[in-house]
């Protein structure tokens, strides 16, 4: 079961079975570039869309050991990974406090552009709210995951912008949408989001104009979510996404996260709109394609894709 804690509607932890649960979120106009480490800031504001069905799941726990544990999936973390999470959650539970054993699963691959770093610093950042009884409200909490990965903080609400002065700004619109995964390669990445990001921005010949146009994408997105214009929520998603990832190839060495089987699932998304299915796609730090569609749409855009994709999908919506 899933129980309130005790917080209002708009401040609300959600627990299951002992368990806080964090989401992730993928973003329709994107965060890519960090304008500052301290505070996080990030190079144009952003919007994100949160995935209800992917999710972390974190409990602490008293460790049994005299040392900190951390464990993914069941499988035991090594000194790096212990020492990377114990030096994020240092900067906000107490100093004197006693040795503890992290336990996280993830319902999506790590590391593989699925968000699961939104969703895991999420779900860790509420394990150690309710563990240390910290009593933080949702904004001081926002405040606290972006400092683990910045596009955590949109994860605490179902449409959210990241802005540039840091603050996140919860937003609403009439349209129920919905999202599925196009699987393509659920390995972890050769090269992590954060190690990319900082190369483009260091790099990239196009990572000006990038920002520039993500400037004014946040601005046209803003106004189709005001007028639940889903045509144009969808065109905006797609050609930002693309330019995000022309950073990558246009930065020194040239990289890229997306493969003939990205570009594969991209081409069935056009199709099926070619057809009159309302369907765009978008791509964050990783191969997989994410299609985002209409929730009364789901069941006929499922059928036909899954005649095109002979690989693994996954709805990301209730």
């Amino acid at each position: 079961c899933i129980k309130n804690s005790g917080r209002t509607k708009r401040e609300r932890i959600f627990i299951m079975d002992g368990y806080s649960l964090g989401y992730a979120n993928i973003a329709l106009v994107k965060y890519w570039g960090k304008k500052s480490k301290d505070p996080v800031l990030p190079y144009n504001p952003n919007i994100s869309l949160r995935l209800d069905n992917l999710l972390s799941k974190t409990k602490i726990e008293k460790s049994l050991s005299n040392e900190d544990e951390f464990y993914i999936n069941d499988e035991k973390q090594g000194p790096e990974e212990v020492n990377k999470m114990i030096k994020f959650i240092s900067k906000f539970t107490p100093v004197d406090r006693e040795k503890i054993c992290i336990k996280s699963y993830n319902t999506v691959p790590t590391a593989a552009g699925l968000s699961s770093s939104s969703s895991g610093t999420m779900a860790l950042v509420l394990a150690c709210n309710e563990y240390f009884k910290l009593n933080k409200s949702t904004q001081e909490m926002v405040e606290i995951a972006k400092e683990g990965s910045g596009s955590s903080c949109r994860s605490f609400y179902k449409l959210a912008a990241w802005l540039e002065d840091g603050s996140v700004e919860e937003l609403s619109c009439e349209l129920d949408f919905s999202m599925m995964v196009l699987v393509v390669n659920e390995d972890r990445k050769k090269i992590s989001s954060r190690v990319a990001m900082e190369q483009c921005v260091q790099t990239s010949t196009t990572f000006a104009s990038w920002v520039e146009k993500a400037k004014k994408d946040f601005v046209l997105m803003k106004e189709a979510l005001k007028e639940a214009d889903f045509e144009k929520i969808g065109e905006i998603t797609e050609s930002n996404a693309l330019a995000m990832h022309e950073t990558t190839t246009t930065s020194s060495p040239s990289f890229t996260f997306l493969t003939e089987e990205s570009h594969r699932a991209m081409d069935i998304v056009k199709q099926l709109r070619s057809q009159g299915y309302r369907c765009y796609f978008t791509m964050d730090a990783g191969p997989n394609v994410k299609v985002l569609y209409l929730k009364e749409d789901q069941d006929k855009l499922y059928e036909e894709i899954s005649k095109l994709w002979n690989k693994k999908i996954i709805l990301c919506m209730e």
